[in-house]
């Protein structure tokens, strides 16, 4: 069966590969998964946690939903991750937080993809203010993880488990456990390197299921921080003037606001991270 599977997964890696050359602006899930596996930090499954394979088992379905926005998106935030050099594993976090939902709340506060507190929103730059909460904001809430999670792989000595704890728990709660022994960490804290892995781990399974490595071979569009000239105030209209999905970059901003200019949008075929008509 192990074989088999690995099998599998190098099928879908490799349809990943022969797709993305033909589409640029778009990729396929085999792409974007071969990018996940080449940057995992701990690609060893054989002490993956059946508990939580099994209740994340949905993070690997929402990827393979046709009718979901989760796959582009993952493909996004895993660029984001990559390119400052962190690993793969960084990139799961949402599953744990939000399902992957940009705009998800939480009774307890936290908003959005990231699942950030609005104090902690605030220290990590972004604006939460009124009507403004950049929290919902897929490209603000990434960077501003991104960077919080460089400076935890640093601060942790880059162990990627230690930096992942701190996330959840607080780099000060982390440090104090370490002092006083990780049985004082609660249990959600001291899990969650393994929910991550496990996940990771339930790709690498279900790459033996036809169904799934079909949907995960579709072609989805490559997202990147577009900015939009000074004084927008129709999302929609913006995004019918570049060619672009409306409802999709809709769906990729639930936070935008009148005025607000970064939004998270399809390159488009012969656009940047930012187009060159865009810049002012």
């Amino acid at each position: 069966m192990k074989a088999a599977r690995a099998l599998a997964l190098a099928l879908l890696l490799a349809s990943g590969l022969g797709l993305a050359s033909s589409a640029p602006h778009s990729r396929s899930g085999g792409e974007i998964l071969q990018r996940f596996h080449a940057g995992l930090a701990d690609a060893d499954c054989r002490k993956s946690s059946a508990r939580w394979r099994s209740h994340y088992a949905r993070a690997a379905e929402h990827l393979a939903d046709e009718d979901e926005i989760a796959l582009a998106m993952f493909g996004y935030v895993l660029d984001e991750v990559r390119e400052a050099g962190l690993p793969s594993e960084f990139a799961l976090i949402p599953f744990v937080e939000s399902r992957y939902r940009a705009d998800a709340r939480s009774r307890g506060g936290p908003a959005g993809l990231w699942q950030f507190t609005a104090g902690t929103a605030r220290r990590h730059g972004m604006t939460v203010r009124g009507a403004v909460d950049e929290r919902f904001s897929v490209v603000a809430s990434t960077e501003a993880a991104v960077r919080y999670l460089a400076r935890l792989h640093r601060l942790f000595g880059r162990d990627w488990r230690q930096a992942v704890m701190a996330y959840n728990a607080g780099e000060g709660a982390l440090r104090a456990s370490r002092r006083k022994g990780a049985a004082r960490m609660s249990g959600i804290t001291r899990s969650y390197p393994a929910k991550l892995n496990a996940i990771a781990c339930l790709f690498d399974q279900r790459a033996d299921n036809a169904r799934w490595r079909r949907a995960i071979e579709r072609q989805v569009p490559r997202l990147a921080p577009r900015r939009l000239p000074a004084g927008s105030r129709d999302l929609r209209e913006w995004a019918v003037a570049q060619g672009l999905d409306a409802d999709l970059v809709l769906a990729l901003n639930p936070g935008w606001h009148p005025g607000a200019r970064a939004v998270l949008a399809p390159i488009g075929a012969d656009a940047g991270r930012t187009a060159p008509d865009e810049a002012n």
